[in-house]
């Protein structure tokens, strides 16, 4: 009897397992392009939560309204809006491929629904961020040409290095969310990790991470890193008084670099860029007029694309200026077709009730991470980075309900315990204990 106890723990451990390295594997391939690799990540993922949810018995458990149920529920909406607009679109000719970017809804919301395994460990995704990294790497190197030695300035060897990369392994957007949420996950692991030798290693992962995010030019990426950083630092200073000097000093230093950037040589980094002309105002200027020619029911999604593509293929300053959008259009990609902000698209395609459902996503994470810095700030990373890029585009569905389930695991992970956003010790220490 004690024998067959021992191997049903052992077979459950194994399961357990299972499913967290192929999680992990999935997560890591975030910051890459959709790929054959990716579908196949996405079906280990689903086997391996199966098998291990039948052998943990949790089912047992029974089923319990929870934030993390009520997330899953407003991720599974998404698919759902899409399947019952679907019946109703001008312009059909995108469906299919929207239906596999956006599968992942279903997916996810079904596997949030049925309850997540508690054996995840913040240590097994920070460390997990840094083998993305170093295939990234890897990648760029056996792809860098023959001439690339011969570029005299860092300027010119970074534009190649950045070319290359969004040419062949992912977009700028993608990896640097990644690089925020890792930088994250590494401050989570400096609170909760008992070595010295690890806390150090994390506080040089959070610079690494950083200086990556800054050295793409990505402004959004480095908006949210920032923010990522100055989190860091003001828990820090918060917690330990004594760190208050060197701390703001490095706090000073980071958003000092992003002002340089705003008035340097770059024009893409100067306040103006955001004045008239610039790309981004045309495309939300006509998200905003296609909302307005159908504000209460909306288009579909499927039409809603095959409309946009249309309007930004007649724009003659995108002809002019956004080359690798336009190739995307040219190529019917359907994450090149759209208005570049994930409510705007929302509220596109399904009218008001998309928009409800899209606030509503966002709201149940809010209310479900209000208590965890940690989780906060992977929130305000994929919300900014959704204001100026759709859950199709650079954070492509796959990637987006994968980090939305790293929020639920390590809600349910016993590490989280009950963080608080801030554990001001020093400052609402009472004078009789002082």
């Amino acid at each position: 009897m004690r024998s067959m106890s021992i191997n049903k723990s052992n077979i459950q451990s194994v399961c357990s397992y299972f499913h967290i390295i192929c999680t992990l594997v999935l997560f890591c391939s975030i910051p890459f392009y959709y790929s054959r690799f990716t579908q196949y990540g996405l079906i280990f993922f689903f086997v391996s939560f199966v098998i291990d949810y039948v052998s943990s018995e949790r089912w047992k458990k029974g089923f319990k309204i929870n934030s993390s149920r009520i997330v899953s529920f407003f991720l599974l909406l998404q698919i759902v809006l899409l399947f019952i607009f679907s019946f109703f679109e001008q312009q059909p000719q995108y469906l299919s491929t929207l239906y596999e970017y956006r599968l992942a809804f279903l997916g996810f919301g079904i596997v949030g629904l049925l309850g997540v395994s508690d054996k995840f460990k913040v240590r097994y995704f920070a460390y997990s961020t840094i083998i993305s990294v170093i295939v990234l790497l890897i990648s760029l190197y056996l792809i860098i040409p023959d001439w690339y030695d011969n570029l005299t300035t860092i300027n010119e060897k970074l534009a190649v290095v950045r070319s290359l990369r969004g040419l062949n392994l992912c977009k700028h957007m993608t990896i640097n969310i990644f690089l925020g949420v890792g930088m994250a996950l590494f401050a989570k692991l400096f609170t909760i990790s008992k070595s010295n030798l690890e806390k150090g290693f994390s506080v040089l992962m959070i610079i690494l991470y950083y200086t990556m995010v800054m050295a793409s030019e990505g402004r959004v990426g480095m908006l949210n890193a920032t923010i990522v950083l100055g989190c860091i630092i003001l828990r820090a200073i918060i917690s330990n008084r004594k760190l208050l000097i060197p701390l703001l000093i490095g706090l000073v230093i980071s958003f000092v670099s992003v002002f340089y950037l705003t008035i340097s040589e770059k024009t893409e980094f100067r306040i103006s860029a955001l004045e008239k002309g610039n790309p981004r105002e045309f495309i939300w200027e006509e998200g905003i007029n296609r909302i307005k020619q159908s504000p209460i029911f909306g288009v579909g999604a499927s039409t809603n694309a095959a409309q946009f593509k249309e309007i930004l293929l007649n724009n003659e300053d995108l002809i002019r200026t956004e080359q690798f959008l336009l190739m995307n259009l040219r190529q019917d990609k359907v994450y090149g077709m759209h208005p570049h902000n994930q409510i705007m698209q929302s509220w596109q395609e399904y009218g008001i009730i998309g928009l409800f459902a899209i606030m509503a996503l966002f709201i149940s994470i809010i209310m479900a991470v209000r208590g965890s810095l940690t989780l906060n700030l992977i929130f305000i990373i994929i919300f900014v980075q959704l204001l100026s890029e759709v859950i199709d585009g650079g954070v492509t569905t796959v990637g987006f309900c994968t980090y939305v389930y790293l929020i639920l695991v390590l809600l349910a992970s016993n590490e989280m315990g009950k963080e608080k956003i801030c554990s001001p010790k020093w400052i609402s220490r009472s004078p009789s204990n002082a």
